[in-house]
């Protein structure tokens, strides 16, 4: 069974914490995106957290973190608290699969508003010590020709030590690596309002009972995962055992290559479905763990994927 985190130990810089925070206050939401962006942002029209977006059945669905809009532009913000890596390449898939959802039918392609892919990052993504990176299509040829597509990608680093930005920000960005360090009052309203909004997420019920649900579920689905890895664990290892003791012909050698063939590939099954687990679960890809544990093709093809 998985350690989680008790619900009351939870922090801003935990994934349903943050959601929920940044849901509950639509102008903690705002002032965060106005500092990031260093333009004003007069209001935002509409917010959720944990929105998904499938464009199409055979397409890989996302999850954004908090979903934002306006009447011009949209936003997406993505907490990150692990490197894997693959950043730059998912900021593109989420932006285009984004722009797929939101432009409607008979729309033309200029009334694409603005759209902001943010990932708020507890780590360098890059290595070169900025505070924000900020991306926008532009000439190979001509640096300074931008497209101007209205796609930005932005990158938050809490550890950036280069770059302008504001007071409110950096201390905001120091919050998320040492909350232990803030209390209400002697801060600027960034934090402010984030300490509140998770001492009053850690007191709302339904947001408490929603995560015990949740974490309930991830259990019974790695319980679940981990015995179908166990029992194709010893199917694999009984053939084993008979491909070797056909092979030796002696019956010792069949035995010996029962037992080491069961127990080599319980092992194998066991690790490989287990590590599959916590990839999915750490990537919020609960429908496809879900169909992982009962579809053996969707699996192996998973182990593929991911190279397990």
């Amino acid at each position: 069974m998985i350690k989680y985190k008790p619900y009351d130990e939870l922090e801003l810089t935990d994934d349903f914490m943050f959601s929920y925070v940044m849901r509950n206050d639509k102008e903690l939401c705002r002032q965060l995106l106005e500092s990031i962006l260093n333009f004003p942002i007069e209001r935002i029209d509409y917010i959720s957290s944990q929105e998904t977006i499938d464009t199409y059945a055979s397409a890989k669905g996302v999850r954004l973190d908090i979903f934002a809009k306006n009447d011009s532009r949209i936003f997406d913000v993505e907490l990150q608290t692990s490197n894997k890596r693959d950043i730059p390449q998912r900021s593109r898939y989420y932006q285009s699969q984004m722009d797929t959802a939101i432009l409607q039918k008979g729309q033309t392609y200029k009334e694409l508003g603005n759209s902001y892919i943010i990932f708020l990052c507890t780590f360098d993504p890059f290595g070169y010590g900025q505070y924000i990176y900020s991306f926008q299509n532009s000439c190979t040829m001509l640096p300074e020709l931008t497209l101007n597509d209205g796609a930005y990608k932005v990158f938050v680093n809490a550890y950036g030590t280069c770059g302008a930005i504001g007071e409110e920000l950096k201390e905001f960005l120091h919050f998320l690596k040492s909350p232990g360090e803030f209390h209400t009052g002697a801060n600027g309203e960034l934090v402010n309002k984030a300490i509140i909004g998770v001492k009053e997420g850690r007191r709302n019920e339904e947001w408490r009972l929603i995560y015990m649900t949740l974490m309930t579920k991830y259990d019974e689905l790695l319980a679940e995962g981990m015995e179908r890895g166990l029992a194709e664990g010893r199917r694999e290892g009984l053939r084993l055992g008979r491909q070797e003791g056909r092979q030796e012909g002696r019956q010792e050698g069949r035995q010996e290559g029962r037992q080491e063939g069961r127990q080599e590939g319980m092992a194998e099954g066991e690790i490989r479905f287990a590590r599959l687990t916590e990839i999915l679960l750490s990537e919020g890809k609960l429908n496809d763990l879900k169909r992982s544990v009962s579809d053996r093709h969707f699996r192996q093809q998973l182990y593929i994927k991911y190279k397990i």
